[in-house]
């Protein structure tokens, strides 16, 4: 009984020490992430990844705008013209076109940045 205690106590053990090793292999094989400042018009940053984010955050914007602009026109028909959920969807669809049109604008100035330094490698 006691050779099988010691038997069992060395394979996990052995399991331990195994998925340790795993562990610290993986580490050390570990990519460091590289971060984007958004917010940054450096060239050293991948500016056209920012763009493109930017972009994806207008089409973003303006599917929803949309869908409030809809949701008024329904809630117009169900509550009548003076409605709180008719304006609300209004002013909710007015705010997500502005937010798209200032995503779009922070694309093309990101997009600029990209261009300029293309043209300063060539």
């Amino acid at each position: 009984m006691n050779n099988l205690r010691c038997a069992i106590h060395s394979l996990h053990a052995g399991r331990g020490a195994m998925v340790l090793f795993c562990l610290w292999a993986t580490a050390g094989c570990a990519q460091p992430i590289e971060t984007i400042d958004m917010t940054s018009f450096d060239p050293s940053q991948d500016q056209t990844t920012i763009a493109g984010y930017y972009r994806d955050g207008a089409m973003d914007m303006r599917e929803k705008a949309a869908s409030l602009a809809e949701s008024a026109v329904r809630y117009e028909r169900l509550f009548g013209p003076q409605s709180d959920w008719v304006s609300g969807a209004k002013q909710l669809s007015q705010y997500y076109a502005a937010m798209a049109q200032e995503q779009e604008r922070l694309a093309e100035a990101h997009a600029e940045v990209a261009r300029r330094g293309q043209q300063r490698s060539r």
